[in-house]
């Protein structure tokens, strides 16, 4: 009878079984180490498809730019009014917009730390570079937040000094300088105060005012508020007010319709190189802004001579009229259109703007002063004078330089009979 024979099978603690488990176990760590490599490279192939996606956009809203510049001879941070929506995704944000350059920034949650940056010329200036590239960042935040979005902030206080913007693009040409040329505008070296105006000691009950026949009135003028004082309180008259009023606002407007100096490009530099010295040479060009408005903010206590006083003894309401205050204004583009307002006018109910009729006072029924006072101070026979408090700066809901009403004081006889306050409406 023959033998059958039998292959020798491992035992569970001999040395066979151990050299199995531990090729088993290096298999495992292989399929493993590949399944990860795959995932890698699948992951950075989708960030690159939405760095492109983002750039795309960037692009589409360059075409969008040239196309308002050709109809409006400006460019413009309102991405409803240029009709653009991002199809990557991204949050896509206007750093700013003037008539002669704009920029704008893309963050995308794939792409981070990761900002995608553009910065156009106005067409022919033959400066910046009009491609949107991304940049790497050890803090993901946006280069700088849009210069014309409304920010409750603003709405409710003090002006806020904006967060310096950390990366940007290529842009061109040096801005001039800064400071108003008048001798007669005195500088701030202090900071701006950001305190919220103090409750006053008197305080008079708002009554309606009369809205104002000029539609143009009307639709230039915005709510008084907002502002706090700011910097150096000068006391002047009504034209020494339009005079540093129009000095300030063409300085303000030379500064923020500046163009970027143009960076050079090293031969010998990288690419990353040379787009983190535009970065810097933007950064250093939109602080200047913001410099400017820190140094020469400041708040006017204007004099303003009235006439034509009437007292109402039964309701106790002294009424009058004073001559318009002339505002700063500059030619559009389109000769037809007239003349424009440079400064926006934070003066509403008592104060209307127009490019044709300047500052116009209307405080019909504010001033109620007692029979008793009224007659103490000869209301009918002393000069009165309203003396307003306005705050000459820049503030978050509007672009241009503004003028902001902060507070008013009927005055006769060196005394304050009467104050309005914006702060307590």
């Amino acid at each position: 009878m023959a033998l059958e024979s039998r292959e020798s099978i491992p035992t569970r603690g001999s040395s066979t079984s151990r050299m199995a488990r531990g090729f088993a176990r290096a298999a495992l760590g292989v399929v493993a180490l590949l399944g990860l490599t795959a995932a890698l490279s699948a992951q950075g192939g989708d960030k690159a498809k939405v760095g492109e996606a983002v750039k795309a956009d960037l692009s589409r809203l360059a075409d969008l730019e040239r196309g308002w510049f050709e109809k409006n001879r400006t460019f413009t941070t309102d991405l409803r009014a240029l009709g653009f929506t991002p199809t990557s995704g991204a949050s896509v944000t206007m750093s700013y917009a003037s008539a002669r350059s704009w920029a704008a920034n893309a963050s995308h949650p794939a792409l981070q730390p990761t900002t995608c940056i553009i910065v156009v010329s106005q067409p022919g200036s033959g400066g910046g570079n009009d491609k949107p590239f991304c940049m790497e960042s050890t803090e993901p935040k946006q280069v700088a937040a849009a210069p014309t979005v409304q920010t409750p902030a603003r709405q409710q206080g003090a002006a806020a000094v904006k967060p310096e913007p950390r990366r940007v693009a290529p842009q061109a040409a040096a801005p001039k300088g800064a400071a108003p040329a008048s001798p007669q505008v005195v500088v701030n070296r202090r900071p701006v105060r950001r305190a919220a105006p103090a409750a006053p000691a008197t305080v008079l009950v708002e009554l309606p005012a009369r809205a104002p026949s000029s539609g143009a009135a009307l639709a230039n003028t915005r709510a008084a508020g907002g502002a706090a004082a700011a910097g150096v309180t000068e006391a002047v008259t009504p034209a020494q007010f339009t005079e540093r009023l129009n000095a300030f606002v063409t300085a303000a407007l030379e500064v923020t319709n500046a163009k970027m100096p143009e960076v050079v490009r090293d031969p010998y530099e990288s690419t990353a190189e040379y787009q983190a010295r535009v970065a810097q040479a933007f950064a250093v060009f939109q602080r200047r802004e913001t410099e400017f408005y820190a140094r020469n903010s400041r708040t006017f206590v204007v004099s303003i001579p009235v006439k034509g006083v009437k007292y109402d003894a039964d309701r106790e309401i002294v009424d009058f009229t004073a001559d318009p205050i002339v505002l700063p204004t500059v030619r559009s583009f389109s000769a037809s259109d007239g003349a424009r307002l440079s400064v926006a006018c934070y003066t509403r109910p008592y104060f209307w703007c127009s490019p044709d009729t300047g500052m116009s006072y209307d405080g019909t029924d504010l001033w109620k002063i007692p029979r008793a006072a009224a007659r103490s101070a000869d209301v009918l026979g002393s000069p009165l004078t309203v003396m307003a408090k306005f705050v000459v700066g820049r503030r978050d809901d509007a672009r241009s330089p503004a003028v902001s009403l902060v507070s008013m004081e009927l005055h006769a006889k060196g005394a304050a009979l009467s104050r309005w306050d914006s702060g307590t409406r």
